[in-house]
Parts: structure tokens; sequence; C-alpha cells
């Protein structure tokens, strides 16, 4: 097990949030039919707000919460999903909505995890915040990809 402070795991958030992001661009650049360019367009802007979301985290939280330190034995890599991802070819709306179901699920899998083994009230209590709104995020997702099938 290494040790990691709790800015380093929303470092790691942040990081995994734009790759996404990168990530699900070069799929729009790919993607032939308009819905999936339409459910890949909502993604992206989906990651950049997370990213936004985690940075704003770090900035408002105090430098001691930030400098906590944990045990952090998190052995799942969140990046997994997207090494996965063949960019070159013309991606399914299952494909694309698969994708950003498994990326959220990595992610609350890993906020979990962080929440399981804070020994900090505060530190805690910011986990489970990014819990609840991740799962928030993945409910809105899944409304809004289905709401794209409607059209």
């Amino acid at each position: 097990m290494r040790f990691e402070q709790t800015s380093d795991v929303l470092d790691h958030v942040g990081l995994f949030h734009q790759e996404a992001g990168a990530m699900f661009r070069k799929l729009r650049e790919r993607a032939s039919n308009p819905r999936v360019r339409m459910l890949l367009d909502y993604i992206v802007c989906h990651e950049e707000s997370l990213a936004r979301n985690v940075l704003s985290y770090k900035t408002e939280c105090s430098p001691q919460l930030l400098s906590s330190w944990f045990k952090y034995a998190h052995d799942k890599d969140i990046f997994a999903p997207l090494a996965r991802v063949d960019v070159e070819r013309d991606p399914t709306f299952d494909d694309v909505l698969d994708l950003a179901v498994e990326n959220d699920a990595k992610l609350l899998e890993l906020y979990q995890e962080m929440v399981d083994r804070s020994t900090s009230a505060d530190v805690r209590d910011l986990f489970s915040s990014l819990l609840l709104k991740e799962m928030k995020e993945k409910q809105k997702l899944i409304r809004s990809a289905l709401g794209l099938l409607d059209i």
C-alpha cells in the first residue's frame, strides 16, 4: 500500500475527467450518427463540468483537509475503460453510453472506497459529497441519453 493525500486523489480524478473529455471528443470526430454525436457532445460537456467541479472542491477545501494522509489501496485503475476504446472506429450509441456509464461506475467505486478508508470526518464528508454528486450525474446522463433515443 502507498500513502496518498486527499489532494492527490482529487488531482487524479480531475485528470481522469480531462482525459475522458478528450477521448469523447475524438470519438465525436468519428461518429457518423447524429444521435451519437449529440450524446458525445453532452458527455464532453459532462466531463468538462465534472473536471471544473473537482477543481472547485480543491480551491474551496482547507489546506488541512487537502493534506490529509490515508492509506490508499484503490487497486482498480479508473483510466482502464478509456484505454480500451478504439477511437478510430465509428462508435455506436450503445458503445458510447456503456463507456460513459462504466466511467461513472469506476468513479463511484473510487469515491466509495475513499469514504470507507477515510479516518477524518471532514475527508469522509468530502468524498461522500463527491459520491452523491457523481450518483446524480450518472442518473442525469442516463436520462439524457434515453431522451436522445426518443428524438
